[in-house]
């Protein structure tokens, strides 16, 4: 039924008035944004700019800020554009360092301060002589420092090493997170694709864990017929373990495996299994928050990495899919959700030594902002814990905004 009345001339109509009824009628939403008490919000920058995913900070120990800005805002802008790479200084002056080639609204190009923000940044790019993706290493004037012969997908804190995986694969299975620079991209087998670890002192790439092993390892009726990727590497905070989703799209469906690993692809131990796993972060080195759906319940959900123990995460956590991450004090979780049917997003803290959850705001996100062009909050933290940064466009435009609270400023 609902496929049928998706395909009449008449669903974009309904689904508008729908979304109006929701809004102004049942939620009565009459304005962009709704802030709580103690809540300040700024944008770092006038013009459509982001910085990306949920679980890396744009802002150095020093206070530098870094982002990407673009003149358009299209459906895989990237086939449009370059994106620039800029630098607010802790002073204010904002000038562009570089540009990229390789970059998605999703996870912009993985743009990060290396090693704490001391000076050093990288990101991801696409080498147009060699037709390949790269990532780089810059200084905070954009002076080149080195060039790796992958891109990344999430490194080391004390920028040891990286994790690769194929954003030629994403582009096909995944667009939202791939990269379209190339006409024309083929697959290779799955026992030379997967998840690659790259030394950052050397540069030296070596496959560690493959997508053939990922199917044979507690292999699935479900993956008959199915195509196979990986994504949302995330390495703990001492670069012991990390952990990824692996993915498989078939005739029975889409489906998701939560694992975890040493950072040589070995005792790789499946945490939550085939039916779906969302969003993930370390609360420490050993615990991991996902939002998943766990004995036939979908929630947030802790899992002891290497071990059986899971349990239910909070009460007071939102009972809907977010981007949460643990502030780097240890105190405070942060997490998001999606626009509702009014299209508004809202943002929570939780402060995890009272378990008291804080609804920080709701932001309004336009209709034009959906699928690979959706507009996600993807909360992030200052290194100091003292302001998150998110990305929202209930101005009209996609900005990102840093967000002050005042008892953090007067714990």
């Amino acid at each position: 039924m609902k496929k049928s009345i998706r395909r009449t001339p008449l669903f974009p109509v309904l689904h508008y008035l729908r979304y109006l009824a929701h809004r102004y009628l049942l939620e009565r939403r009459f304005r962009s944004r709704y802030l709580s008490d103690g809540v300040e919000i700024e944008p770092v920058d006038n013009g459509i700019c982001f910085f990306g995913y949920y679980n890396i900070s744009p802002e150095n120990v020093n206070g530098d800020l870094i982002y990407l800005k673009v003149r358009n805002e299209r459906v895989r802008g990237s086939m449009h554009e370059s994106a620039g790479i800029m630098l607010k200084s802790a002073s204010g002056e904002i000038r562009e360092i570089a540009r990229t080639r390789a970059w998605n609204w999703q996870q912009g190009c993985m743009l990060q301060w290396l090693n704490h923000g001391q000076g050093h940044i990288l990101y991801n790019d696409y080498d147009k002589s060699e037709e390949r993706y790269v990532s780089r290493v810059i200084d905070r004037d954009g002076n080149h420092l080195r060039t790796y012969q992958m891109p990344v997908n999430h490194v080391d804190r004390e920028a040891r090493y990286a994790l690769c995986l194929n954003y030629d694969r994403l582009a096909l299975m995944r667009p939202d997170y791939g990269y379209f620079n190339k006409r024309k991209i083929s697959f290779p087998a799955d026992n030379h694709d997967g998840i690659w670890h790259m030394n950052l002192d050397n540069g030296d790439i070596q496959l560690i864990i493959s997508l053939e092993e990922l199917k044979n390892l507690n292999s699935s009726p479900l993956m008959r017929g199915a195509e196979h990727k990986v994504n949302h590497i995330d390495i703990n905070p001492s670069g012991t373990r990390f952990m990824f989703l692996h993915r498989w799209i078939g005739p029975k469906g889409r489906f998701t495996r939560l694992f975890t690993s040493q950072p040589d692809g070995s005792e790789v131990h499946m945490l939550n299994g085939d039916d779906m796993t969302s969003h993930c972060c370390w609360l420490n080195d050993q615990n991991i928050l996902a939002y998943c759906d766990y004995e036939n319940e979908q929630a947030y959900f802790r899992f002891t990495d290497r071990t059986g123990n899971v349990r239910r995460y909070m009460d007071s956590m939102p009972y809907v899919d977010g981007h949460p991450s643990v502030s780097p004090d240890g105190r405070w979780l942060v997490t998001d959700t999606y626009p509702g049917l009014s299209r508004m997003s809202a943002l929570y803290i939780l402060d995890l030594s009272r378990q008291a959850i804080f609804k920080a705001g709701s932001f309004y996100q336009p209709l034009q902002f959906v699928k690979e062009m959706r507009m996600d909050l993807h909360p992030k933290w200052s290194p100091d814990s003292q302001s998150i940064f998110f990305e929202s466009a209930h101005t009209g435009k996609r900005q990102l905004y840093r967000l002050r609270w005042k008892q953090m400023q007067t714990r």
